[in-house]
């Protein structure tokens, strides 16, 4: 067995868990009890075998009264999957999905996004659900209703967040300090002001393990804000044999002042990044 993808769908009827076998194969397990089982084919030919998980677990003996969990824990368990993910593209219902919550720190990924549920009412609780749970999240949401519009302030506690689509729904004062686990974080649909304050938290923060930033700007218009009251010093010499940079972007060196610690800055066409 190489992956283990288990999805929370639009529909949770479609709940399933996909484990690839290889390039032509895969087993399909519906996750929902009254769920009826078939088989089919893709278009590109890919077999998959569906079961269901009521049928499964008469012959799994474990702890977790919940059989859903009951099949999680146990394929986890028996196969050494190369990577474990989980797809939540629907509203979580502690009560209902009580065995998500409890699986959710045993996957290597997890991706989360409102994009088709135009029902779905998005609220602080549906995000603070993962908080603490999640090493490696994926999140693209979007806040449709102006009047439920938020910013979140509290710390998800994940090593590596990658946020797709739009970060408004993120507070992003104090974010590395609330964030101090972090070591890759992703910002898309930002201002060149939040560059520049997130920037701003590094130079001025504590040591981290922060090692990379990435952001796309929307309207993006010069370096001059992005470096506004930041001591950068510009890297001039970009025709060495090593350098693949973009000719069109700018290299910055900043340094925290803590410890010294050195970054670099690549402000493109409205991508930047910072690597430390």
């Amino acid at each position: 067995m190489t992956e283990l993808n288990v999805k929370l769908n639009e529909d949770d009827t479609d709940d399933s868990i996909l484990i690839y076998k290889n390039e032509t194969s895969e087993e399909k397990i519906m996750l929902h009890l009254d769920a009826k089982p078939g088989k089919q084919k893709r278009s590109d030919g890919k077999h998959i075998s569906e079961l269901l998980v009521v049928n499964l677990v008469k012959h799994i003996k474990g702890p977790y009264e919940d059989p859903r969990e009951r099949l999680v824990q146990h394929l986890m368990k028996t196969f050494q999957f190369t990577k474990k993910t989980l797809e939540c593209k629907r509203k979580i219902d502690e009560s209902a999905d009580q065995y998500v919550l409890n699986i959710m720190p045993k996957f290597d990924k997890v991706w989360l996004s409102n994009g088709y549920q135009f029902n779905w009412t998005l609220t602080k609780e549906d995000i603070r659900l993962f908080c603490k749970r999640v090493k490696d999240i994926s999140i693209s949401l979007i806040l449709r209703e102006e009047e439920n519009k938020f910013k979140f302030d509290e710390a998800l506690e994940c090593e590596k967040l990658w946020i797709h689509d739009d970060s408004d729904w993120l507070d992003i004062e104090k974010l590395l300090t609330r964030e101090n686990k972090m070591k890759h974080l992703q910002l898309c649909n930002v201002t060149e002001e939040d560059v520049n304050n997130i920037f701003t938290q590094w130079i001025n923060g504590p040591t981290s393990v922060l090692s990379s930033v990435w952001f796309s700007v929307k309207n993006p218009t010069s370096d001059i804000v992005i470096l506004k009251d930041i001591s950068a010093n510009e890297i001039t010499d970009l025709n060495s044999e090593r350098d693949n940079t973009n000719k069109t972007s700018k290299r910055f060196k900043i340094n925290r002042k803590c410890d010294g610690k050195l970054a670099m800055v690549t402000i493109g066409d409205g991508i930047i990044t910072l690597v430390a």
